[in-house]
């Protein structure tokens, strides 16, 4: 049943790819083409472009969110015929590629807008040809700045930053926390995330009173985590509020302890902090957190840790519930938060085309600057002025072996 499942998948996909590429003249790949000029194609208001990394590096990701945008965009739907169309092209998970991809999408195909790429700088290089030709661009990076390439560059995917206000408003604000520790890794994602949360931390008011690195490459993290405890006498002795016998009790000098760090390092660093008596603060990540892997570090150590990420498939929001049943009975598995956040993406640009009745490339931009809260499956989505997408992000914990969402 599954490969059957994913046969048809693949069928569709490529019939769609086909006839479109067959209807343009366009059957030689993105970079090459025909010898001599090349007549640009009229606007298509029913053609979609995708850039997706198929093949190279990213090709896993490129096309789970291929599944993601080919059902969102009702190719499935047996009942009622979509007009809407997909030209799909790889990008080969290489920036210049997926340039290329662009210029043939915007003047060969004549598409009303393109989603893609996912990389960041296959992004940015996506993202500075739609501008030069002027056709809106739904990336799906988490890139900073990407949007600053011009007025016809969007972005759908929450930014770290984003991540990190999410995170640090929620524990900072409804768990009443204030004193937080930061061990993290030294490498970009690592420093950048140590960056945002101390900044975030800071603008609410809250303390960072312990930071310290680790080198990605160890595997025993005992210096760094008994220099972040500093086991000290909490409440100190003979101040008001201690009790008999607290100046016998370690505590450590913190409320939590974020680690921006992968599933798998986590599963690592966790053991080890339960090791060293780091006991009674709350554990603090990120997106990465997300991953079945997380649980392999011993659940009960792990209990009501806090992380964040733009989709949950064990949200409580009824618009996933269906979404996840759908798009398992399609493909056989559960969709990830990329997976979920190219669905919405390819959500948005359907229903502009089938409702605003948008004909050319600017009606469309304008049309996307005004989306207000789509209810999607990743929550509500509106684009700010600079065209970044306001979304939702879900709070996500753990409790009995389970991930699930908590707001």
């Amino acid at each position: 049943m599954g490969e059957k499942k994913h046969f048809k998948r693949w069928l569709i996909s490529s019939l769609v790819l086909m006839l479109f590429l067959w209807d343009t003249g366009a059957v030689f790949p993105a970079g090459g083409g025909a010898k001599g000029s090349v007549v640009s194609k009229p606007v298509d208001r029913y053609a979609i472009g995708c850039v997706l990394p198929l093949s190279g590096r990213n090709a896993a990701a490129g096309n789970r969110a291929l599944d993601a945008i080919i059902l969102a965009s009702g190719l499935f739907d047996h009942v009622v015929k979509t007009p809407i169309k997909l030209i799909i092209e790889d990008s080969q998970s290489q920036p210049e590629t997926a340039r290329a991809a662009v210029a043939k999408l915007a003047t060969q195909d004549g598409v009303i807008c393109i989603l893609g790429p996912l990389g960041a700088d296959e992004s940015l290089y996506a993202a500075r040809e739609a501008q030069r030709l002027k056709v809106p661009i739904i990336t799906l990076t988490e890139r900073e700045g990407i949007t600053d390439t011009g007025n016809y560059v969007f972005r759908s995917y929450p930014t770290n930053r984003v991540q990190i206000v999410s995170l640090v408003k929620y524990v900072i604000q409804e768990m009443g926390l204030g004193r937080f520790a930061i061990l993290y890794p030294e490498d970009d994602y690592g420093r950048e995330m140590e960056k945002l949360f101390r900044e975030e931390v800071l603008r609410r008011k809250g303390e960072i009173l312990k930071v310290r690195s680790y080198q990605t490459t160890k595997t025993d993290f005992a210096e760094e985590i008994k220099s972040i405890s500093d086991l000290k006498q909490y409440p100190p002795a003979g101040k008001e509020g201690a009790s008999p016998g607290d100046e016998d009790k370690p505590g450590i000098g913190f409320d939590a302890l974020f680690i921006p760090d992968s599933s798998a390092r986590i599963s690592m660093i966790v053991p080890q902090l339960a090791f060293h008596d780091v006991r009674g603060v709350k554990l603090l990540g990120t997106s990465d957190w997300d991953a079945p892997d997380i649980l392999k570090a011993g659940s009960e150590l792990l209990e009501d840790a806090i992380f964040v990420d733009a989709f949950s498939p064990s949200s409580f929001y009824p618009e996933v519930n269906d979404f996840t049943d759908v798009y398992y009975t399609n493909y056989s598995r559960e969709p990830d938060p990329m997976e979920a956040l190219a669905y919405d993406a390819a959500g948005i640009i359907v229903k502009i085309i089938r409702e605003d009745g948008v004909k050319k490339r600017d009606q469309f931009r304008e049309s996307l600057l005004n989306v207000r809260d789509y209810r999607g499956v990743t929550g509500k989505t509106s684009f700010s002025g600079m065209r970044d997408a306001r979304k939702d992000v879900f709070v996500l914990t753990i409790k009995d072996g389970k991930i699930i969402q908590i707001k």
